[in-house]
């Protein structure tokens, strides 16, 4: 059986994770030691995942509209806006 070392979502070091409860889901929470952020390995809703804005991005690229882009991926319109408004502001 192969065992996978966890990785933080949010400052990508691997090893130094630890169990942090359940999310009202259920769904199994963890807790980084170094940066004290929690996260999850996989989320219900659609917009907490971590490719969301390169899949965003991409969408946009092709010349789909917002609209567009909710629906496909699941998300709401305010979420996509925000991506939209993140990936311009690192733009600038």
């Amino acid at each position: 059986m192969e065992v996978r070392q966890l990785v933080c979502h949010h400052c990508n070091v691997p090893g130094r994770i630890r169990r942090h409860g359940q999310a009202r889901s259920g769904i199994q929470r963890y807790l980084c030691v170094l940066c004290k952020k929690t996260f999850q390995v996989s989320y219900i809703y659609q917009g907490h995942e971590t490719n969301i804005a390169k899949q965003i991005k991409s969408l946009l690229a092709e010349g789909q509209s917002r609209e567009q882009i909710s629906r496909s991926l699941g998300v709401s319109l305010k979420n996509i806006d925000r991506h939209i408004y993140m990936l311009e502001s690192e733009a600038i």
